[in-house]
């Protein structure tokens, strides 16, 4: 393959044409047979034709029949067949998963002399850039074809609109081509969900971590190789992709809605409907504020598509003025997921069209609206005596030289998003951390832990059902070895101890502080559910 400098358009380098020595031989025999037919009626055979000689009459009938063979022969053998039966009127674009949108080319390319094929698309008399793909591979079409299939046209870049297929057809040796021609309407329907909250679709085709909403299988995450991890989504979010059905002579879009369906089965996830086919009724419930419908001509305006490229689908209809005329606008909006609850669903993306068809997208999706629990229960010192940790009491000071180590007990805890499907992993396992800080009094925050603990607060249980944890279900959190605050004995001038020191003899109020996060995406952006809580205890230096 080659590309002209100008227009880059993509041209099939011609094979080398044959010399045909059995076409030649006939235009020799042919030749000669002229110039036989030719002496015969000059050499007086002219006088024997006109005495009705039988003998001679038969001599040339039977050379007039072989130059007739001979030139039906050639003619039939130089014949080329060229003939597209498909693209024809509107022709809705077909997916390859891998490769991307295309319409398929069937007829006739052949001939006794057939040497090989090529395809080209315009648009309005203009060539197109597009990949072209032919049975076998290679540059050109170097079988012939009769009434099957010659090639497909991938037009994932080309725009909706009235095209022209290109078919040559090539003879071996000298001779010109056969050209024939189509024209056709290319009908884009692209629908299709690629993110959920800004997380894309990521396919295993052609390679993990692929965005390609038009895989099936693909599921919604990071884009963090080699992993690429799995999200959960809760709260308000967006959906982008493409309900975009433009333009056949009544043929465009209707209408699209977005429905969710919950997968209570582990694996048991719905299946893409195929074109056409009406809405399993497992999708009964509807994403808010859809379905949108698009109900008169100035909804149809350029502004108002839905795609190719993704945009949000989550959208309801407001207007503006321009110029004194009010116009239909779409209003981007979100989702709020919490009416659904929690657990594994499948989101259906359907659009209809003018005359009646139906676009299918299906996409997996794990919703997270399960509340996050986050406390501070209570304080513990450990009793020497005893060698048992022991409850402090409600606003007890707390005294280096008696408790030296204090124990935080508490909740740090998020529920599986779905218990049926057990064991739990991410992202039905969405935990993601606690940690705890403190500061003193006018100080500045001071890691507690020092990093953060990413695992739960009761643990899970090793089976189903998992109780929400009480305050009687606390544990411990972390220890915290208070001691370490000593900032010995005050100078003398005085100044004040180094944060978040205290010197002997002195007292000061602290803040603890708890944080507790999931990994679920919350609320369009926002990087989980989160649980906070503060308590304040005053600490006594009197080692």
């Amino acid at each position: 393959m080659e590309k002209e400098t100008s227009g880059e358009r993509k041209l099939v380098e011609k094979k080398p044409r044959r010399f045909d020595l059995a076409h030649l031989i006939k235009w020799i025999v042919l030749i000669i047979l002229v110039v036989l037919v030719i002496i015969q009626l000059y050499s007086g055979e002219m006088h024997k034709l006109s005495r009705a000689d039988t003998f001679s009459w038969i001599i040339l009938f039977i050379k007039l029949l072989l130059i007739a063979v001979i030139i039906i022969l050639m003619r039939v053998q130089r014949c080329l067949k060229c003939k597209i039966i498909e693209p024809d009127g509107c022709t809705p674009e077909l997916s390859d998963m891998s490769k991307g949108l295309y319409v398929e080319v069937k007829g006739s390319a052949s001939g006794s002399y057939f040497s090989h094929y090529t395809l080209g698309i315009n648009m309005g008399g203009s060539p197109q850039t597009a990949t072209i793909e032919y049975p076998g591979g290679g540059g050109s079409g170097s079988s012939p074809v009769v009434n099957g299939h010659l090639g497909k046209i991938f037009t994932t870049s080309l725009m909706d609109g009235a095209y022209e297929v290109v078919l040559t057809v090539y003879p071996y040796g000298s001779g010109s081509p056969k050209i024939c021609k189509k024209t056709f309407t290319l009908l884009k329907a692209i629908v299709y969900i690629s993110r959920v909250a800004g997380v894309s679709a990521l396919s295993n085709v052609p390679a993990p971590g692929n965005p390609n909403p038009f895989d099936t299988e693909a599921e919604l995450a990071l884009e963090i190789s080699p992993d690429y991890p799995k999200r959960s989504f809760g709260g308000h979010m967006t959906m982008d992709g493409s309900a975009y059905i433009y333009e056949c002579p009544g043929r465009k879009i209707k209408n699209y809605a977005i429905r969710y369906a919950h997968v209570t089965v582990p694996g048991g996830e719905p299946s893409q409907p195929a074109f056409d086919a009406t809405v399993p009724a497992a999708f009964g419930d509807m994403v808010s504020p859809l379905p949108l419908e698009y109900l008169t001509a100035d909804h149809y305006q350029p502004w108002n598509r839905i795609g190719p490229a993704p945009i949000n689908l989550i959208n309801s209809w407001k207007s503006f003025t321009l110029f004194g005329n009010t116009y239909p606008k779409l209003k981007s909006t979100s989702w709020n997921s919490n009416a659904a609850g929690s657990g594994r669903y499948s989101l259906l993306l359907t659009a209809e069209d003018t005359a009646g068809h139906l676009y299918h997208d299906i996409q997996h999706i794990w919703l997270d609206n399960h509340n996050i629990k986050g406390k501070i229960v209570k304080l513990q010192w450990f009793n020497k005596k005893s060698s048992t940790w022991e409850d402090l009491p409600v606003c007890k000071d707390l005294s280096m030289k008696k408790h030296e180590k204090i124990r935080i007990v508490g909740l740090a805890w998020d529920a599986v998003i779905d218990e049926s499907w057990w064991p739990p992993v991410a992202p039905n396992d969405n935990f993601g951390l606690y940690n705890l800080k403190f500061h003193k009094q006018f100080g500045s925050w001071k890691d507690l832990t020092l990093v953060d603990v990413l695992t739960r607060v009761p643990a899970l249980p090793a089976t189903p059902p998992v109780v929400v944890p009480t305050d009687a279900d606390a544990g411990e959190l972390a220890v915290w070895d208070i001691t370490a605050l000593d900032g010995g004995t005050a100078p003398d001038p005085y100044v004040p101890a180094t944060d978040p020191l205290i010197y002997r003899g002195e007292s000061c109020t602290y803040t603890i502080r708890l944080y507790v996060k999931d990994n679920s995406i919350v609320s369009h952006d926002h990087d989980g559910h989160e649980a906070w809580d503060f308590e304040s205890v005053k600490i006594i230096n009197d080692l």
